[in-house]
């Protein structure tokens, strides 16, 4: 099957919600920044005109307003392709610890507006009596994306936290579906995040399912790397894969010549998220990928 490419560089969404795996208090400073959605917009401007071609978005609630402001503009709305990261899992993490997992994805199901419901056409009453997990997660898809709506979105990618778990629970069924209703419903097609790679191409391969676009850790350091940097280093030249690589800084410990110099070595690498907090650190954090043209 014959698939849009993805682009070089994507610019990544950690900043905008102070997520920082090294520093809390940088972390903090960075989510009032961009609390306000003009700073948001400012990076994103400066990573288009430096050579970036898509945004990765997660759905943490901030987001609404991000989407809602590139909607508005015409040329992001036109030009950026965005790359949703689905579920925001501290949601759901924070909703189970208080009320049990099944509680609380029913109960996103039931925080969501009639008029949400009505308009993407979930049989909420079926939904929440039967319980059925293929019916929720058909659900809890469209609820989570409709704030993508009229953003050009070619690949949607499940949040390692679930999909590490599906891959451990030998769930196949959960990934089929994820697929079809990207498909059907959104004209976009599967992507899967994993901290393990090599188990996600073995599971994939022995239940006979295409590879999908894999969203992965590529870092000289193993940084959220497993089962270990070598097996994991053997599965990113495989030609039947595509590999957008995220964590290649390590969040930070790695120099951005450095990082770049050892991920570009690996074929199935095809694209990049990259983090930036400010115009200067955009260039200072594109720039090693961009000296070397495909």
């Amino acid at each position: 099957m014959t698939h849009t490419r993805l682009p070089r560089l994507v610019l990544g969404h950690n900043q905008f919600f102070g997520v920082n795996h090294l520093s809390s208090q940088q972390g903090a400073e960075r989510a009032a920044h961009f609390a306000k959605v003009e700073n948001v917009l400012h990076v994103v401007n400066r990573a288009i005109e430096s050579g970036a071609g898509g945004l990765m978005l997660s759905t943490h609630p901030r987001a609404v307003s991000i989407c809602d402001a590139l909607r508005a503009d015409h040329r992001l709305r036109n030009d950026l392709q965005m790359f949703p990261l689905l579920p925001y899992a501290q949601k759901y993490v924070t909703k189970a610890n208080e009320v049990g997992m099944v509680r609380a994805v029913t109960g996103v199901l039931s925080d969501a507006s009639v008029r949400d419901r009505l308009g993407l056409g979930i049989d909420f009453a079926r939904t929440i009596v039967r319980r059925d997990p293929i019916d929720v997660v058909r659900a809890l898809i469209r609820l989570e994306l409709r704030i993508f709506r009229k953003l050009s979105v070619p690949v949607v990618f499940l949040h390692d936290a679930i999909s590490d778990l599906l891959l451990s629970l030998d769930m196949p069924k959960v990934f089929e579906v994820y697929c079809r209703t990207l498909q059907n419903r959104f004209g976009a097609r599967m992507g899967v995040a994993t901290k393990n790679l090599p188990f996600l191409v073995d599971r994939f391969s022995a239940w006979g399912l295409e590879l999908p676009a894999v969203l992965t850790h590529v870092n000289r350091v193993g940084f959220h790397v497993n089962p270990s940097q070598d097996v994991h280093e053997q599965y990113l030249n495989s030609p039947e894969l595509e590999i957008m690589a995220m964590g290649t800084l390590a969040s930070g410990y790695l120099k951005p010549d450095d990082a770049a110099g050892y991920v570009l070595q690996f074929s199935a690498v095809k694209s990049v998220v990259i983090g930036a907090s400010s115009s200067t650190h955009v260039s200072e954090v594109m720039a090693p990928y961009l000296r070397t043209s495909e």
